[in-house]
C-alpha cells in the first residue's frame, strides 16, 4: 500500500517550480471554500543544518460559498534579526467546481510585498482536488509567478505541489506531499540545481475548532534542503 501510494504521487506531481524556501511555510491548498469560513493560522518551519527558521500567521475570511479571502504576514531569522519581516502577502481564492464533486477545482491568486528593495511577485495558482475514494484523496496544484518591483527577475516561474492524504479516522488524516522546483520556463535548472522535497505529513484536531498539521520535508536533489520540520496551527472561529 504504501509503495503504491508514494508511486502515484511521483506519477502525478512531477513538474516544475520555483526555487524553494529553505524554511518552506507555504502549503498545498485545496480548491473547495466553506461558506461562513473565518480562521487564523500561524505556521512555523526549521531548518536544522541552517538553524533557519521561519514564521507566518494568516487570517482567512470566506465572501461566500465560493471565494475566500486571506491576509498573511511572514518573518523569518536572520544574522542580524530574531524575527525579521520577510513578507506580506494578499490571496483570493476561487472555487469553480460544485461542492462535493469527485474532481474539485479552483483558482487561487496571489500578491507579494517586500520591502529593502527585494522584489514582490504576483502569482496565479491552479488547485485541484481529487476524491479517490471515502478515505483517499490527493491534492494537485501548478502555480504561475512573475516577480514585481526593484531587483526583480524576468521570466515567468512554475511550480507543481500536491499531497495524497488517508483519513484512518474522523478529522485523522495522514500522507505524504512533495514540493517541486524547476526554476524559470525559459531556462530550467540542471537536475543538480533543482529542488524536490518530499515526506510525510500528519493532522489532527486539538479541540473542536483548534487543528494541527505537522510534517517534515526531505531533499531528494541537492539543490534542496536536506530537512524541513514544520508545524501548522489552524484555529476556526
Amino acid at each position: 500500500m504504501i509503495r503504491t501510494v508514494f508511486l502515484m504521487l511521483t506519477l502525478t506531481l512531477a513538474g516544475l517550480g520555483l526555487p524553494a524556501s529553505a524554511q518552506l511555510t507555504s502549503g498545498i491548498s485545496g480548491p473547495e471554500v466553506s461558506e461562513g469560513k473565518r480562521a487564523a493560522g500561524y505556521r512555523a518551519a526549521y531548518d536544522p543544518d541552517t538553524n533557519g527558521l521561519a514564521q507566518r500567521v494568516h487570517v482567512d475570511y470566506a465572501l461566500n460559498g465560493r471565494m475566500l479571502v486571506r491576509g498573511v504576514i511572514h518573518a523569518r531569522k536572520t544574522d542580524a534579526e530574531t524575527v525579521d519581516f520577510d513578507y506580506a502577502q494578499a490571496e483570493l481564492r476561487w472555487q469553480m467546481t460544485p461542492d462535493g464533486a469527485r474532481w474539485a477545482s479552483g483558482l487561487r491568486f496571489d500578491a507579494r510585498l517586500r520591502d529593502n528593495d527585494r522584489p514582490g511577485q504576483v502569482s496565479l495558482h491552479w488547485l485541484n482536488q481529487f476524491r479517490l475514494s471515502d478515505t483517499l484523496t490527493a491534492r494537485f496544484t501548478a502555480i504561475g509567478t512573475v516577480q514585481t518591483g526593484s531587483n526583480r527577475q524576468s521570466g515567468t516561474f512554475l511550480q507543481t505541489r500536491g499531497d495524497l492524504g488517508w483519513a484512518i479516522a474522523p478529522d485523522i488524516d495522514v500522507g505524504a506531499e512533495l514540493y517541486n522546483s524547476f526554476g524559470r520556463t525559459s531556462d530550467i535548472l540542471p537536475l543538480s540545481e533543482q529542488s524536490h522535497q518530499i515526506g510525510p505529513f500528519a493532522d489532527l484536531p486539538l479541540t473542536d475548532s483548534l487543528s494541527l498539521r505537522t510534517s517534515a520535508l526531505f531533499g531528494v536533489t541537492s539543490g534542496a534542503p536536506d530537512a524541513t520540520f514544520r508545524v501548522f496551527l489552524t484555529q476556526d472561529f
